[in-house]
C-alpha cells in the first residue's frame, strides 16, 4: 500500500496496511448499515416532493442534509466514493443556510434516488460504468 517516496519503518507499514485491509473489510459492514439511511433519505426525498407548504419542505430537507452530511464523511473511509461525491452535492443542495427551495427538490430526489442505488447495488470505487452514467446524468463529471 505504502509505495509512495518516503519508507516506512517495517512495523510502522505493516501496522497501516493491517489499518487499510480492516478499513477495506468493513466497506461491506457500511453499505449493509448505509442502505438503512439510504431508504431513510430516499424517503424523505419523497416526502420534501409531496410538501404541503414550506415549513414542511424545510423539514424534509434538513432530515436529507443531516443524511447527506454523513453519506459525505463516511463514503470515502470504506470505499466508496460515489457516496461521498454525491453526498456532498446534496449535503451543498439541502443545507439549511442555503436556503433550500421548491426548486432544489427534483435534484435533491436524482441525488437521493443516486445514492440509493449505489449503496443498495453496492457500487464501490467509482462505480464503474454505472457510476458513470450516474454521475453524467446528474451533472458531477470531473
Amino acid at each position: 500500500m505504502f509505495d509512495d517516496d518516503f519508507e516506512l519503518p517495517d512495523d510502522l507499514a505493516a501496522m497501516a496496511d493491517q489499518a487499510a485491509s480492516a478499513l477495506a473489510n468493513m466497506g461491506e459492514e457500511y453499505a449493509a448499515d448505509a442502505c438503512n439511511d439510504a431508504d431513510r433519505l430516499l424517503g424523505f426525498a419523497e416526502k420534501a416532493h409531496k410538501a404541503a407548504d414550506e415549513q414542511a419542505l424545510l423539514a424534509e430537507m434538513t432530515e436529507m442534509f443531516s443524511i447527506a452530511h454523513n453519506f459525505k464523511g463516511q463514503g470515502l473511509t470504506f470505499g466508496y466514493d460515489l457516496v461521498t461525491l454525491f453526498g456532498e452535492a446534496l449535503c451543498e443542495l439541502t443545507r439549511p443556510q442555503n436556503n433550500p427551495s421548491r426548486e432544489n427538490v427534483p435534484q435533491a430526489v436524482k441525488l437521493a434516488a443516486a445514492l440509493h442505488t449505489i449503496l443498495h447495488q453496492r457500487l464501490s470505487g467509482d462505480g464503474g460504468t454505472t457510476g458513470a452514467a450516474l454521475r453524467e446524468e446528474l451533472g458531477l463529471v470531473a
